[in-house]
């Protein structure tokens, strides 16, 4: 008796693992509208985004590449030496995703007020990044161009990542949600 409750015990739980895995497969084979990419971008364009981040991106962020976008540059060449942006620091892009994980190359994204705010009320410094809150903020993207073959870095000490492209822009009228 107690080997044929323990065998049927064994089948629920290969049913419930293949029924996960198969779950898992559908979700990231087909996945819902809201996780789709925003197809909407364009040069000239204004759209909202919703970015997701946490105070510490105000420092740990960056990208590296060559040409400038815009007015604006990454604060490294794509050697990973400081740019002459660098030394200015206003016009430094760094890459930010958005809630449904696009990535976005925004330059100084902490100046517009709501952020600002936000930073002055919850200073990183010192601080473990995974104690600071994740928020978002709801924003208009003025779509500048498509950036392509540059690097990313989502802190100060992890390597640089490549990334084949990515929308640029200027963001304003932030609402911290």
């Amino acid at each position: 008796m107690a080997a044929k409750t323990l065998n049927n015990e064994r089948l629920v739980i290969l049913a419930a693992a293949i029924a996960l895995g198969i779950f898992l497969v559908f979700t990231e084979l087909m996945p819902s509208a809201e996780r789709r990419a925003p197809t909407n971008f364009a040069s000239g364009k204004t759209v909202p985004v919703r970015i997701t981040l946490v105070t510490a991106d105000a420092f740990d962020l960056a990208c590296a590449a060559d040409a400038p976008v815009g007015a604006a540059r990454c604060a490294f060449t794509k050697d990973g030496k400081p740019s002459p942006a660098a030394t200015e620091g206003t016009g430094l892009l760094a890459p930010y995703m958005t809630v449904d994980n696009t990535l976005l190359l925004i330059p100084d994204l902490w100046l517009e007020p709501a952020l600002a705010k936000r930073l002055a009320d919850e200073n990183p410094d010192g601080k473990p990044r995974d104690s600071l809150k994740r928020f978002s903020a709801a924003c208009q993207l003025a779509v500048d161009q498509k950036v392509k073959g540059f690097f990313v870095r989502w802190s100060p000490t992890s390597d640089w990542a490549p990334r084949d492209e990515a929308w640029s822009g200027r963001i304003s009228g932030c609402k911290i949600e």
